[in-house]
């Protein structure tokens, strides 16, 4: 922002000051001061960015290209100021060779940035890089090569003259091509091209009025010099991103414009017959030809894109096919599907049910089941699971939604015989009586099959301190007082898939699936918990944990290594500190 702001106050500030001081004598002396000034400012720059740097820039080209520009301008103004006695022809000439310098390495700078694989893509490129050529060469011939033998005054000037023409022919077109191949319409990418155009056309526009020998209009593009130059800079400044080939033709109107602009030159301007006539032949020729080759780009174009409409039509009508075979298999899956099957309104009104429903509940569902699902359905928004309970029976329900339309499936399966059968199992003596925890056989057996799906966990091995003396002095009820509350305090904090058990006595297991820090925090939420008063008949007991921990599976990979490792870090607390926790 603060560079547009200061340009646009150059242009701003300047302009007006020619216009109004518009004089042969004084306009050129005021043009040229403002130009010095600002390209000095442009030469630091690139002296600052792209020469100083170490390592090396990757553009140090350009900077090299503007400093010499630079010193091209301040030669050819202090030439104009001297005596014509100190000022020889070939001085003149010898100064422009640094202009001819800048033209040169920009041309090449810009040719790197070509993405010269659009070529081998698309070979109506060829076409347009020599149509483009065509034109940049009429162009710089109809403007500027046919004065310079009039205006060059020795052979030297005339040589010089018309390399310094050449090399900026070879700009133009390395900017046209650049432009037609494509760079991405990025902010930086825009900046690049602006600043390319716009000293293109000061140059264009200077050198037409200097062979025709009006100075005083042609000084009025001096200033354009240092904003083009500064756009340069600022553009590569950092190293330009790499442009992905975009492998078509993203300015094909270009050969076109320029091909009208220059029949509107030739006509105004005052050419040679031969000149004019090769000009249309070839160019016409060019047009013709590409004309012929886009056609046929296009033919092929359309061909493929009915093959893509043909295939297109064949997929839509396998995929209606096979949309068609999965409704029918969907609707035999809702009838004939053993378990009951409901469809359920967002409203919560029953919408359907498949004939195992209807055998099972008959026209309407009980009010309970009917109140549950009513409850689920209104807010849901993916498939879920859930218990629904119906008196005595309870059934395992999946939830599904219907995208875009206002019901939901419920999927119901009679688990009430599987949870009775968990029961009686747990009757057998999977639990410890008195704090209802599971027992160390549980424990063993549900651990093995966890540790199969796990990548890490902790196995807690607890013993409270002092608890014998709990028994002693306050008497058995009072101890299993404690073991009920101690069981109690260790569930508080357990996830779904942790699990805490009792071995015997005074002895706890817990195992959890927690990253190391978590487990720290948890083990010292634990202690401070045991390490609260239990309150039994108003008088206040006291026990301490030792706690041990392993870590899975860097101190075991089966339950059984685990608790080993979990009780000696334990005795080694017990021994050492109690009241306290230790990894193995």
């Amino acid at each position: 922002m603060t560079r547009t702001f200061v340009i646009s106050l150059y242009v701003l500030i300047l302009y007006p000051i020619l216009f109004l001081t518009f004089n042969p004598a004084v306009t050129p002396i005021i043009a040229g001061i403002s130009t010095l000034i600002g390209l000095s400012y442009c030469a630091r720059s690139a002296y600052v960015q792209f020469i100083r740097p170490r390592p090396r820039h990757p553009y140090r080209l350009i900077g090299h290209a503007i400093l010499s520009f630079w010193l091209g301008i301040v030669l050819n103004l202090g030439l104009a100021l001297l005596p014509s006695r100190l000022h020889p022809v070939w001085s003149d000439a010898l100064a422009n060779v640094t202009l001819t310098l800048f033209l040169f390495l920009t041309a090449l700078v810009l040719a790197r940035l070509i993405d010269w694989s659009s070529f081998r893509q698309n070979r109506l490129l060829y076409l347009d890089g020599f149509i483009l050529f065509g034109m940049s060469f009429a162009f710089g011939y109809v403007l500027i090569l046919q004065n310079v033998p009039e205006f060059a005054r020795t052979p030297l000037e005339l040589v010089a003259m018309t390399v310094y023409a050449i090399c900026f022919l070879a700009l133009l077109f390395a900017f046209l091509i650049l432009y037609t191949t494509g760079l991405r319409d990025t902010t930086r990418h825009r900046l690049l091209l602006q600043s390319v155009a716009l000293f293109c056309v000061t140059n264009l526009g200077y050198y037409t009025f200097l062979v025709r020998d009006q100075m005083e209009i042609a000084v009025f593009f001096l200033p354009l010099y240092p904003i083009s130059l500064a756009g340069l800079i600022g553009y590569f400044r950092d190293v330009p991103p790499v442009v992905t080939s975009q492998r078509t033709l993203s300015r094909p109107y270009l050969p076109y414009v320029s091909l009208a602009l220059l029949l509107i030159w030739i006509s105004f301007f005052e050419v040679p017959g031969i000149v004019y006539i090769l000009a249309i032949t070839v160019l016409f020729s060019l047009f013709l030809i590409r004309q012929f080759f886009s056609e046929r780009r296009n033919q092929q174009l359309f061909q493929e894109h009915e093959i893509v409409e043909l295939d297109l039509a064949r997929r839509v009508k396998e995929q209606t096919s096979l949309l068609e075979l999965r409704k029918e298999e969907y609707r035999r899956l809702f009838l004939d599907h053993p378990e009951p099957i409901l469809q359920i309104n967002r409203t919560g009104s029953l919408h359907a049910m498949n004939p195992a429903a209807a055998e099972r509940f008959g026209q309407d569902l009980p009010d309970q089941l009917l109140h549950q699902l009513r409850q689920e359905v209104a807010s849901l928004t993916s498939s879920r699971k859930l218990l629904l309970q119906d008196g005595k029976l309870t059934y395992d329900t999946t939830l599904i939604p219907v995208p875009e339309h206002d019901y939901v499936y419920a999927l119901l399966s009679d688990i009430t015989e599987t949870l009775e059968q968990e029961q009686w199992l747990e009757s057998l003596g999977y639990h410890d009586a008195l704090t209802r925890l599971p027992n160390r056989r549980y424990f063993e057996e549900q651990l093995e099959k966890q540790l199969t799906q796990l990548d890490i966990g902790s196995l807690l091995f607890i013993d409270l301190d002092g608890f014998k003396q709990v028994n002693d002095q306050y008497g058995h009820d009072a101890g299993d007082y404690v073991l009920q509350e101690t069981a109690n305090r260790l569930r508080l904090h357990l996830r779904d898939d942790e699990v805490a058990a009792r071995l015997g006595g005074d002895e706890f297991i817990v195992f959890l699936v927690r990253s190391k820090p978590e487990t720290i925090q948890y083990t010292e939420m634990l202690i401070n918990q045991l390490n609260q008063p239990f309150w039994f008949k108003g008088t206040a007991m006291s026990v301490t944990p030792s706690i041990g921990i392993a870590r899975y599976p860097d101190d075991g990979t089966t339950t059984s290594l685990l608790l080993i490792r979990a009780d000696e870090a334990m005795y080694s607390v017990k021994q050492h500190e109690k009241n306290a926790y230790r990894f193995k």
